[in-house]
């Protein structure tokens, strides 16, 4: 059960004896981009993203010492030509390589910074769904769940804001010239 499902609970067992009024909808709105974002599914592609530009980046230097490789002994047009073609195509991997360590560098970044608003959204969840003290009375179990239905609001729609605006600047930041062109207003 997730955060906003634990506090739906606790409400409603308030809301049953009339402590409070409250649409589940309402109460879950701003708490949908955390629950439609899976922080672990985008670390571990964030994490891929990083091997992969290592790999990259090691297959580019293995290019970029075939010239020191070429055994001195071979020599002429053949060896010439293997020489310029790993120059040529290593020149044309380096932007690629580039663009994939610096995306690789930000989705990293941005998983971190979001696991840490996704913990002090937790926590703060926590604090909202924790029980009521035993014994209270309607009237102060009524101002208690109200203050913790803007609490959960709150922390729910600045991480659901934090995961949104997140991940539309790292769409922004690795959207290439052509397709912004092609993509139009969009």
């Amino acid at each position: 059960m997730n955060a906003i499902e634990m506090f739906l609970a606790l409400l409603r067992q308030w809301r049953d004896r009339g402590a409070v009024a409250f649409d589940d909808d309402d109460v879950a709105a701003p708490h949908a981009a955390v629950n439609a974002f899976d922080l672990d599914s985008f670390g571990r592609m964030a994490d891929s993203l990083r091997v992969q530009s290592s790999v990259l980046d090691d297959a580019l230097g293995s290019l970029t010492s075939v010239g020191a490789d070429v055994p001195q002994s071979w020599s002429g047009s053949a060896a010439a030509a293997l020489q310029t073609a790993a120059g040529r195509l290593a020149v044309d991997l380096i932007p690629a390589a580039e663009a994939l360590s610096r995306h690789a560098d930000s989705a990293v970044a941005a998983r971190d910074v979001l696991g840490e608003v996704l913990d002090d959204y937790r926590s703060t969840m926590a604090q909202a769904t924790d029980p009521l003290a035993a014994g209270l009375a309607l009237p102060e179990a009524s101002v208690e769940l109200s203050a913790r239905l803007e609490l959960a609001a709150a922390a729910g729609r600045a991480a659901s804001a934090a995961v949104d605006d997140g991940i539309a600047a790292l769409a922004d930041e690795w959207r290439s010239a052509g397709e912004l062109v092609l993509a139009g207003d969009r």
